[in-house]
């Protein structure tokens, strides 16, 4: 029995699956080299357009999260996720208090202020005393805050 036809076999599977993933990155570079992917700007975006970009990158690094990982958080993007639950309540004008961000984050709260402290300190997010309650403090995007996850969900495909 002649070996060379198992060997061009294996050549030919090598090969099919070489060109699958060049195919697959041309894909890649042709979506980043797209002028129109690029040629879209912050002000062109209407807040619910924001919105919905917000909400999928929210619902995408939850899943992530869940299937790679359930329950362990390896795979989890916390203080992403916060700040993007905070920047779509800023655009839908909801104030944020800080219990309520760690829980639907699904990080402790001992890990949310923490995180919430850092971003405030690196001028991401700001805080403000609930005039109504001085025990309550609301959580914001800062104005640097805003504007960087603005240009993130306008420089991405979905």
């Amino acid at each position: 029995m002649s070996k060379v036809p198992i060997d061009v076999a294996e050549i030919k599977s090598v090969l099919k699956v070489a060109m699958q993933k060049i195919e697959a990155l041309e894909q890649l570079v042709a979506v980043k080299e797209n002028p129109d992917s690029h040629s879209i700007s912050a002000t062109e975006l209407s807040t619910v357009e924001l919105i919905d970009r917000a909400k999928k990158h929210l619902q995408w690094s939850r899943a992530k999260g869940q299937m790679m990982d359930p329950g362990n958080g390896l795979f989890s993007d916390g203080c992403w996720n916060m700040c993007l639950d905070i920047y779509i309540c800023n655009l839908n004008e909801q104030p944020v208090t800080v219990s309520s961000i760690a829980h639907s984050s699904g990080i402790p709260m001992s890990t949310a202020m923490r995180y919430i402290n850092v971003m405030t300190e690196q001028k991401l997010l700001q805080k403000s005393v609930n005039p109504a309650d001085n025990r309550m403090v609301f959580i914001s995007i800062s104005a640097d805050g805003m504007e960087n996850i603005t240009q993130i969900l306008v420089n991405t495909p979905f």
